[in-house]
């Protein structure tokens, strides 16, 4: 009985230890995030009124295991976000950024591990604002910088020794930015400047995005 226990302990961390991801791997990572959300609303006058929201976030990145299940690496990020209605409003935001992460992997059963880790990172932002009403048309442009240190959390399914996909669930990041504002009319133009210090969270299974790793 004895040695059938210890075969099984055995033969269950062979299965953990085979896809637990050891020092010197390499890791190769493309990552997608998207929303989509259309509303109508006829409340006002027996007017249908539409609202449009999309955001994408892209992600390619570069990891690389410094020792066993401990990973430094490097993320790239794109996104775009745009918002419209039939009040004739319009916005379309441009990100770019990237930051360094850590992650540690702790296995949970087989080839499916939890993960926790740290980031640092900056992202440049240009947000456009219009109004093509012909009474009070209006645009005004957002110029952003924002910097950001956090902690991050979620699940890693390794499908195989190459391939592993990744999702988010917890994460809280403390942001410091600063924006350049500018607005103009038929009439007027002004400019603004603004910074801000932002503690951020999400919470588990929101806003969720997935990453797919090739490893080699």
């Amino acid at each position: 009985m004895k040695k059938q226990l210890l075969l099984a302990a055995m033969a269950v961390g062979m299965s953990l230890s085979a896809f637990s991801q050891t020092k010197g791997t390499n890791a190769l990572s493309f990552g997608v995030n998207t929303y989509t959300n259309k509303s109508k609303d006829n409340s006002y006058q027996g007017i249908n009124y539409e609202n449009k929201t999309q955001n994408n976030t892209f992600t390619l990145g570069y990891g690389y295991f410094f020792k066993d299940n401990s990973k430094f690496g490097l993320d790239l990020t794109y996104g775009l976000n745009k918002y419209s209605n039939t009040n004739n409003s319009e916005q379309q935001q441009k990100s770019y950024g990237g930051n360094l992460n850590y992650q540690h992997y702790f296995p949970i059963v087989k080839t499916l591990f939890a993960y926790a880790g740290g980031r640092a990172g900056y992202t440049h932002s240009k947000t456009e604002n219009s109004n093509t009403n012909p009474s009070y048309p209006q645009t005004s442009t957002n110029i952003g910088n924002q910097y950001n240190v956090g902690a991050y959390g979620g699940i890693t399914w390794f499908i195989s020794k190459r391939f592993a996909l990744e999702t988010s669930l917890l994460s809280a990041d403390f942001s410091y930015s600063k924006t350049k504002q500018t607005e103009s009319t038929n009439q007027s133009y002004y400019s603004n400047e603004n910074t801000n210090f932002n503690l951020n969270t999400q919470g588990f299974i929101n806003n969720l995005g997935f990453k797919i790793y090739i490893l080699f």
